[in-house]
């Protein structure tokens, strides 16, 4: 009788959360729209995956791609090297870590992006680019943080 309390008390516990299913291949096929772009050096399109609120608050973003560009080549190469799903008030996320190559400049790339509201269009949030001569990083927009918990 126990046990079948505590499976009933578990099928209304998973039954009253709003579950969902997340797939990876969403987000990465954005991931793959961006990096396409700048593999042909189109970075209007490039900027087109990112979410609206990144480009009105990262108004130096399309200088920096477009310096990278100018200055090291198109991206030659862009491997996924990692994804994790993450949270966010708007609806589900992904951050993935990309193995980036432009020419002879190398560098470790964090997208953030998310589904806003539920609906199927993945936007970019965020963007980290971290060198990986000099180990410099610089950010643009929303990137989430890992918390860690101490348990005893």
């Amino acid at each position: 009788m126990q046990k079948l309390l505590v499976t009933f008390a578990a099928l209304l516990a998973i039954g009253g959360c709003n579950v969902q299913n997340v797939d990876v291949a969403q987000p990465v096929a954005v991931a793959d729209k961006f990096y396409g772009a700048l593999k042909s050096g189109d970075g209007k399109a490039a900027l087109a995956q990112f979410a609206p609120e990144f480009k009105s608050q990262v108004d130096n973003w399309p200088r920096l791609l477009g310096g990278l560009q100018e200055k090291y080549g198109h991206v030659t190469a862009a491997d996924l090297q990692s994804s994790s799903l993450a949270a966010n008030d708007d609806g589900p996320c992904y951050s993935l870590i990309y193995a980036v190559k432009r020419g002879s400049f190398a560098s470790n790339e964090t997208l953030f992006l998310c589904a806003k509201d539920g609906t199927s269009v993945w936007l970019i949030r965020g963007h980290e680019v971290t060198r990986l001569d000099t180990n410099q990083t610089v950010t643009g927009g929303v990137l989430p943080k890992e918390v860690g918990v101490h348990v005893p």
